[in-house]
């Protein structure tokens, strides 16, 4: 579901096609698992996501609670109109940083 790779000491995380109640709670333990290993520095990029749901929504929310009490700090880019519109929609757009392009994203840090 996840692919990771590391740009410094950022770690990019890309997302698969879905985010949904079906693969949200191995999100979560995934995207933990990368804090806890120290990894707090992260890119969730979202280009091939096609679908997100509340459960999806969830676990970026949780994860990016979790980068911030460890100190670190999550950020999302390449969000696709549709998935875009979603986070529009729940005012998500106000809480996550949201950038266009990995290398904006890598730049944020």
């Amino acid at each position: 579901m996840f692919k990771t790779e590391q740009r410094g000491d950022v770690t990019v995380v890309v997302a698969g096609s879905e985010l949904n109640a079906h693969n949200a709670p191995e999100a979560k333990t995934t995207l933990r698992g990368l804090v806890n290993s120290g990894r707090v520095k992260l890119i969730i990029d979202l280009s091939a996501l096609s679908f997100i749901d509340s459960a999806g929504l969830g676990a970026l929310l949780t994860a990016f609670k979790t980068a911030g009490a460890a100190g670190g700090q999550l950020v999302l880019c390449g969000l696709s109109q549709p998935v875009k519109s979603i986070f529009e929609l729940t005012r998500l757009d106000r809480v996550f940083p949201i950038f266009d392009t990995q290398e904006e994203a890598v730049g944020s840090f």
